[in-house]
């Protein structure tokens, strides 16, 4: 990859992901039997579906299976294509900030789903707003497709629903109703709650769920595509289940958490989606309005059982039949033709580390491996503030430090972190961020996942195969490297006057790059993307401690 400014570079990509492209044509085969007619009339809605977890190996592995239901509509009416995270930061909050804005770290400031804020000198939230009560896209240093909406000033509207805040939140900016599961009061909320989702709320009580018992479909059909034993090495369980059938929320600690973690996590967000269209009016006049959905409870039957187990096996064919019913609700809502659509992911995930031959390390024993590292150099103390993925932050302490004693302090804690066998790569972040416009290859891809004033001093990334959890919450698999299973997720795009063909049996050759899911979406919109509207300064490069 050459040199050019990171600007350059979001337009440039889009030549290798023509499929996507505004004003591309592809050439369709004819409508096959029991195909819906063809896109007619006006661009009415503009849906965005995120799978939460969504690798594309796990897909393409899956899709023999998926037959009559959600999954082969969108197949045969839609292109189906891989998409490629552009950097490492492959995890839920940096992943939904880059599909609303279409930037990775270095432009949205998204760095991960939590970080340490050293003027707080706390951990904060991707979407913790410290001066208010309610979650907002305070940390957002970009525009996203909300704020493009608003922008535009045509009077479109921009929803989107996920039981995570984060999710809702990214994906639209400051503009635009953003509604997220609160599990405090186990209901809906917003910044600002509308009279029609406190109306949906009372008469679709998600506390009625509290006592649901997740149990398989077929148990005999689970075995047989999966290949493996319900309770097969690795499976750990989510949210207090435990690794095999049945799941029931009542018999854990916290049931309000639980349903996070089943198939009912995703009929509710799917059922408020569609209640939102009749409350928001969306799709009502010829105007294209914007409805995102992010699927969370997909993120965490990946997290506690693998993609490889009966649980998600589960899951799959159960949203397969709620794709289907979502689908059937735009035609009969919006009007057959009169919507567009594209499913994608934030983020992959790893396949079980048992088949992988890696392994699983605390983000724990990597912090105290980079203390023990500074001890030896400083003396005893507290160095080092936090160690989450993808960065190591130095304490306050470590950086009141007299300057010339911390270069020899880093270079110790970067050794002491690949002394582990499941980290692959370690670095400066001074060496990496900013100018992201002069770097190639890796260190390009590195520079994007790093913003250069809020970034920790040391960054690092797992080896092929390990996967990173917290101590007290360890997982079966999980996401956040530079790796394929990480980077790459399905993108199916159903555009604007598509027309149906035979269902898709694997996955188009083109690479779709995620800078540009902003920007395809701003085009069936009408509206500018947000990677043309006005931005805050990017801050200049922390200078090396």
């Amino acid at each position: 990859m050459t040199a050019m400014p990171y600007r350059r570079f979001l337009c440039a990509a889009a030549a290798l992901a023509l499929a996507g492209c505004p004003g591309h044509k592809t050439s369709q085969p004819p409508s096959g039997p029991g195909s819906p007619a063809s896109a007619t009339g006006p661009n009415r809605l503009v849906v965005l579906l995120v799978i939460d977890q969504w690798p594309a190996w796990a897909f393409e592995h899956k899709r023999p299976m998926l037959v009559g239901g959600g999954f082969e509509r969108l197949l045969r009416e839609g292109e189906w294509h891989r998409g490629r995270h552009p950097s490492p930061a492959t995890l839920t909050a940096p992943g939904h900030a880059l599909l609303g804005t279409g930037e990775p770290p270095a432009g949205s400031g998204i760095l991960a789903n939590q970080w340490w804020h050293r003027d707080l000198e706390k951990i904060v939230k991707s979407v913790e707003d410290p001066d208010g009560p309610v979650s907002s896209a305070r940390w957002l240093r970009v525009p996203a497709l909300g704020d493009a909406i608003a922008a535009a000033g045509t009077g479109a509207k921009a929803v989107s629903v996920s039981l995570k805040d984060r999710a809702a939140i990214l994906m639209l900016g400051r503009s635009g109703l953003a509604i997220w599961y609160d599990k405090t009061k186990v209901t809906w909320t917003a910044k600002e709650v509308p009279p029609w989702l406190a109306a949906h709320a009372a008469a679709h009580p998600i506390a009625a769920h509290l006592r649901d018992v997740w149990t398989p479909l077929d148990p005999a059909k689970l075995a047989q595509l999966s290949g493996i034993a319900d309770n097969a090495p690795g499976e750990l369980g989510e949210s207090g289940f435990g690794p095999t059938f049945p799941h029931a929320a009542a018999d854990t600690k916290d049931p309000a958490e639980a349903i996070n973690a089943m198939p009912i996590g995703n009929e509710l967000v799917l059922g408020t989606a569609l209640a939102a269209i009749d409350g928001e009016k969306l799709g009502a006049d010829d105007v294209p309005d914007l409805l995102a959905v992010s699927l969370s409870a997909h993120d965490l039957v990946g997290h506690g059982w693998g993609h490889e187990s009966w649980e998600m096996w589960d899951m799959t064919l159960r949203l397969d039949q709620q794709l289907a019913a979502f689908l059937a609700a735009l035609d009969a809502k919006v009007g057959p033709g009169r919507w567009s659509l594209l499913v994608t992911s934030d983020h992959g995930a790893a396949p079980m580390t048992e088949v992988a031959r890696g392994g699983r390390i605390t983000t724990e024993s990597l912090k105290d491996a980079a203390n023990r590292a500074a001890i030896a150099e400083l003396g005893p103390g507290e160095w080092i503030a936090s160690a989450k993925y993808p960065t190591v932050f130095l304490s306050a302490a470590a950086r009141a430090k007299p300057a010339k004693d911390l270069p020899v302090v880093m270079k110790k804690i970067m050794y002491a972190l690949r002394s582990f066998p499941g980290i692959e790569r370690v670095g400066l972040t001074t060496d990496f961020a900013g100018r992201c416009d002069t770097r190639t290859g890796d260190a390009f891809e590195i520079c994007m996942m790093l913003d250069p004033e809020r970034s920790g001093e040391i960054f690092y990334m797992p080896r092929r195969g390990w996967v990173l959890h917290d101590a007290a919450d360890p997982t079966a698999t999980a996401h956040g490297s530079g790796n394929d299973y990480d980077r790459f997720v399905p993108v199916i795009m159903l555009p604007p006057k598509r027309t149906p063909h035979a269902p898709l049996e694997k996955v188009d050759d083109a690479t779709i790059y995620m800078v540009r899911i902003s920007t395809v979406l701003a085009h069936w919109l009408g509206v500018t993307p947000p990677t043309s509207l006005p931005r805050e300064p990017q801050p200049p490069p922390a200078p090396a401690p």
